[in-house]
């Protein structure tokens, strides 16, 4: 191989970033949204399903679910 090609490969973290500071992109903070929102969706219901699981197990085997 020629130096020039040695010389003019990339390093692993070295290559620039097509990063422009104060650019907006709109699709971007929407998914990020989206995002956030479907975690917020699920966190809500694990609890909901660990409030519920823990109800189960201290119920009297024998009492009748007030849900039926």
């Amino acid at each position: 191989m020629s130096e020039e090609l040695i010389a003019a490969a990339p390093s692993g973290g070295g290559a620039p970033r097509n990063r422009s500071a104060g650019m907006f992109h709109p699709e971007g903070s929407e998914s990020t949204r989206q995002l956030r929102e479907q975690a917020r969706r699920r966190r809500e219901a694990e609890a909901k399903l660990q409030l519920h699981l823990t109800q189960t197990r201290t119920k009297p085997a024998g009492a009748p679910d007030p849900a039926l």
